[in-house]
């Protein structure tokens, strides 16, 4: 692709013999006759070089030269000018231009014009290559001193074996606690494994018997006792550097403070143990449930009617957990859930009042598979049967002595005549026992005529705990 150069002179028979004599250098020259149309022409791209004269109508090429100069990418300009008065190519020099050119009679300068083009146009594509690789260069010393520098989280070493002296950064002396004056100027290695924790020092000295034995890079974690306590844990790596005849000469590598890392993972571990448990135990539950509601004398149709909800009351108070990362759930959440769902949208039905009290896991999903079992029979057979009918629930907090308890009450307003059942099923064992096996709770569920009425009462701190 042929070079555009811009010729900007008032004498358009000298632009046309410039033009011809580039022609060969494979460069197409475009002419403006002043500077105005020269720079109206550069503004609009595409002008790889400009050869600017000096004498013009009404100004002169140094006007132009800065004004080319303030525009955001100029192109490289090559002065040219007919007068040996050479202050005017140093002025032309001092404001920017690339190279200057003397015009002569016998037409010489059209040939070291082209000579001059060539010479800028390089020149600026070696300031563009510096620029681009200064800018890459720049940006890859930013990543680095992000990698190596960001909090003072990695230290790199240099072990001398010939004179059994460790070189280190003060990153590096930091974390194993070493001053960082003496680390600069060569340690041994008994200062800085001083500190490692004891448990430690035979996977180390492992990992560097493989390495001198001929494996291709020493890895190795360990523990750094502290000396404000506790330990920081380190990831080294490095590779070991032998002479022409084998021997040992260098070991070299950097160590990572990995502290955070290893506590996330120790946090991972036990969030599983935790799950397990949690598994394991909401499984027994599962399967406590679908045995007793399948051991009466119930339909298939009607048992798996009656594990669905049962489970889905389950799944419900696993969801509200979930939302306070399985570690507490909302007992007037766990009420207003009950009173939406037998309720069925209708507020009157259900007349709550209490506190919003926290409850742990065991206690909420306990809490939830009562409240389930108590709003399922009071829709079939008990307030909530009857239009009339409503269910009062209200708590508070007590103090009863030292020990704060929770006193909770469910009672059925406005039902059928209740009778105390014949035989307790599968529901009335679950209300009574599932609170108060291993809570503290004292569960009381009684059946007057005018609706049955559940009480409990239990230590706060169990009901927060479990």
């Amino acid at each position: 692709m042929a070079l555009r150069i811009l010729y900007i002179d008032d004498d358009a028979g000298l632009v046309r013999l410039v033009a011809r004599a580039l022609r060969a250098r494979d460069c197409a020259v475009e002419h403006a006759a002043d500077g105005s149309a020269g720079l109206a022409r550069i503004a609009e791209g595409g002008i790889d070089a400009v050869a600017l004269d000096h004498h013009l109508p009404g100004e002169t090429g140094l006007d132009i030269l800065a004004r080319i100069r303030a525009l955001p990418a100029p192109p490289p300009v090559i002065y040219v000018t007919g007068s040996d008065d050479l202050r005017i190519a140093v002025a032309a020099l001092k404001a920017g231009a690339a190279d200057y050119v003397l015009k002569d009679v016998a037409g010489h300068f059209r040939e070291l014009l082209g000579e001059a083009i060539e010479a800028a146009l390089a020149q600026e594509r070696l300031r563009r290559d510096k620029a681009e690789a200064e800018q890459r260069l720049a940006a890859s010393q930013e990543r680095l001193n992000l990698a190596l520098g960001a909090a003072g989280m990695i230290g790199t070493w240099d072990w001398d074996l010939v004179a059994d002296l460790v070189y280190a950064d003060a990153n590096f002396a930091r974390i194993y606690t070493v001053d960082p004056e003496a680390a600069a100027r060569g340690a041994p290695l008994a200062a800085y494994i001083k500190n490692f924790h004891p448990d430690d020092v035979p996977a180390f000295q492992a990992a560097l018997d493989r390495t001198f034995a001929g494996a291709d890079e020493f890895s190795c974690e360990y523990r750094i006792l502290q000396p404000e306590g506790g330990v920081r844990w380190i990831l080294a790596r490095g590779r070991l550097v032998r002479d022409g005849t084998g021997r040992p000469v260098r070991f070299a590598g950097a160590s990572v403070d990995i502290t955070d890392r290893k506590l996330a993972e120790e946090r991972q571990r036990l969030l599983m143990l935790e799950l397990a448990h949690r598994v394991k135990n909401t499984l027994t539950l599962v399967q406590a449930i679908c045995l007793q509601t399948l051991r009466g004398d119930a339909t298939l149709a009607e048992a798996r009617e009656v594990v669905t909800a049962r489970l889905l009351a389950l799944a419900q108070a696993h969801d509200l957990l979930l939302q306070g990362s399985w570690s507490e759930a909302s007992l007037r959440t766990l009420v207003e859930g009950t009173a939406r769902l037998h309720g069925h949208g209708d507020a009157a039905r259900f007349r709550l009042s209490g506190p919003d009290v926290m409850l742990g896991p065991k206690s909420a999903l306990s809490v939830a598979l009562v409240l389930h079992e108590l709003g399922t029979n009071a829709a079939k057979y008990g307030a909530l049967s009857t239009p009339e009918g409503h269910v009062a629930v209200g708590w508070e907090q007590l103090a009863n002595g030292a020990e704060p308890r929770l006193s909770f009450r469910w009672e059925e307003v406005g039902g059928p005549p209740v009778r105390t059942p014949s035989r307790r099923g599968f529901g009335s064992r679950l209300i009574e026992r599932s609170l108060s096996d291993g809570l503290g709770a004292q569960v009381r569920l009684a059946y007057p005529p005018t609706g049955v009425t559940l009480t409990l009462d239990a230590p706060l701190e169990a009901l927060r705990a479990s």
